[in-house]
């Protein structure tokens, strides 16, 4: 399913650019596509009632968008809504959308921001980690904000104010899921540095304030909430080598620290490099390395005797992904692309009793992921997309906390634009 997904992504994406007499375009697009292990099962894992490993899944959408300049200002926005149906695990049949809004604006002085909104529905992952298989749909709802302010102090230097919201639901109503309900609010303030037209260096203070209202329940039912504070210094620089080549450098060093779980605290340093060549008139490369590491609570039951004991799970995870991406422009009408990823995790878990805190023994874990993607796309008449994608994912596993698995889909998709 998420290979058709990303198609229709793709396809939104792609739908201002087939025309440019109209600052608005309406598109309805098809797509299908077939994954061999949809539920993302191991090797040895069997699906629940009534599931099936492999399954079709059919997609149609109603796209819409704007992108509308007036005076100094810009308006931009897009809406999808989307009906995707199972042709095996009918359980998960759903409806999802993905919308957001936004202005650029700007004064007179060396004043300018702007200010977006978003929200978005979406079937979540159907094998999470702490949670396991779920045999019940659960769509999870996402709501954000964000409104950024920026003050150019002299030529070369402009001030950057933040700040945002985000909410995320899910709508199962299953202990397990709704551990991971927040809410999450953010402010920054940065100073960014241009000292040419090919250089550019921003570094940034974040303070992030959240709360994971329903992170577990206490001996009367009732839920718990567990709180958390972040803080982060951001740097970020852009350097466009030459007019074929750039780089991008993020580094993000953060401080988390948590109200009721404090074995959850944890400080990290992650990042990301990347290298953007267009080596032809038709041809891109991207290449690009990410380090993230992180940490993670989820509730439990473990058995005890001839019941069961609520515990913590304290998951921490580091993960070092490499991408390689391939963009062709066989002609105005074909292109093709085509990435290899390669990701590497360690797994470390420690099980701890909610009653009296005492750890009942640590986990570890480690995998390699690659997954490799080749897609096609033709536009046989103005306003018109067909294409189609592969994709093959294996990943190799050691330990107690992850398994090996296997998986490949196909998806093919069109769309119509109106605008």
């Amino acid at each position: 399913m998420w290979v058709a997904l990303a198609a229709a992504a793709a396809l939104t994406g792609a739908a201002p650019a087939t025309a440019q007499s109209s600052p608005y375009y309406v598109a309805g697009s098809l797509a299908t596509s077939y994954d061999s292990n949809i539920l993302r099962l191991a090797g040895n894992q069997v699906a629940g009632p009534d599931q099936s490993r492999s399954d079709t899944v059919f997609s149609t959408a109603l796209v819409g968008g704007l992108n509308q300049g007036i005076g100094r200002q810009r308006v931009f926005g897009n809406l999808t809504l989307r009906d995707n149906r199972f042709q095996r695990n009918d359980t998960f049949n759903n409806q999802s959308y993905n919308g957001s809004l936004g202005v650029d604006w700007s004064t007179v002085e060396r004043i300018s921001g702007n200010l977006s909104v978003s929200a978005s529905r979406a079937l979540s992952t159907f094998n999470a980690e702490g949670v396991g298989l779920l045999t019940q749909k659960n769509l999870e709802s996402n709501q954000a904000a964000n409104a950024l302010v920026r003050v150019g102090l002299v030529t070369t230097y402009s001030l950057e104010l933040g700040v945002g919201q985000r909410r995320v639901r899910n709508s199962l109503d299953d202990d397990r899921v709704k551990a991971r309900d927040f809410n999450q609010d953010s402010y920054s303030v940065g100073l960014a540095w241009r000292p040419g037209g090919d250089l550019a260096i921003t570094a940034a203070v974040r303070q992030l304030n959240g709360e994971f209202p329903t992170f577990r329940r206490d001996t009367t039912g009732a839920f718990e909430s567990d709180r958390y504070e972040q803080q982060q210094v951001d740097l970020v620089t852009t350097w466009q080598a030459s007019g074929a080549s750039g780089l991008d450098l993020r580094l993000t060093f953060g401080d988390t620290q948590y109200v009721a779980n404090e074995q959850r605290n944890f400080s990290s340093v992650n990042g990301s490099l990347g290298w953007l060549w267009q080596a032809t008139g038709k041809l891109r490369l991207l290449t690009r390395y990410t380090r993230d590491k992180g940490q993670d609570a989820y509730p439990a039951t473990v058995p005890f005797f001839f019941t069961r004991i609520p515990v913590t799970l304290f998951d921490s995870r580091s993960i070092d992904t490499w991408r390689l991406q391939a963009d062709l422009e066989v002609s105005s009408k074909i292109a093709l692309s085509s990435s290899l990823q390669s990701g590497r995790r360690t797994l470390a878990r420690d099980t701890v009793t909610v009653v009296t805190p005492t750890s009942l023994g640590t986990n570890s874990g480690r995998d390699n992921t690659t997954v490799f993607t080749l897609g096609a796309r033709w536009s046989p008449v103005r306003n018109t997309l067909l294409g189609c994608d592969v994709s093959s994912e294996r990943r190799t596993a050691s330990g107690d906390l992850t398994a090996s698995l296997k998986g490949s889909s196909l998806s093919c998709y069109g769309q119509i634009t109106l605008q």
